[in-house]
């Protein structure tokens, strides 16, 4: 019988939430261009698997309520998201391959 995948999305949102929380704080620093680089491949790697894990849930929504009106506005906004995150990966990559070009001092 197939998982509910919700518990791994909430423990990945945690783990987003920590490095933000350290990085503002001071917890948390850059040692070197070359980590923020390696932050930014992983972010892009993050964003690579949006798309699909969008289109799937989608899709769920609009199979667990198919006979409800607002499915088809729900799958259709999700649909948007999924547009937006590939948008987003891509500006990731281009972010991860201009940031593996920077010199530290």
């Amino acid at each position: 019988m197939p998982y509910d995948p919700s518990p791994l999305s909430r423990d990945a949102a945690k783990t987003l939430c920590e490095i933000v929380r350290d990085l503002e704080s001071g917890k948390a620093e850059y040692d070197s261009p070359r980590s923020a680089a390696r932050v930014l491949r992983d972010l892009h790697e993050l964003a690579e698997h949006l798309p699909q894990i969008l289109v799937r849930t989608s899709a769920a929504v609009d199979r667990m309520a198919r006979d409800r009106d607002d499915a088809t506005s729900v799958s259709r906004v999700i649909g948007e998201a999924a547009t937006t995150a590939t948008n987003l990966a891509d500006q990731l990559r281009q972010a991860h391959e201009a940031a593996q070009d920077v010199r530290g001092r």
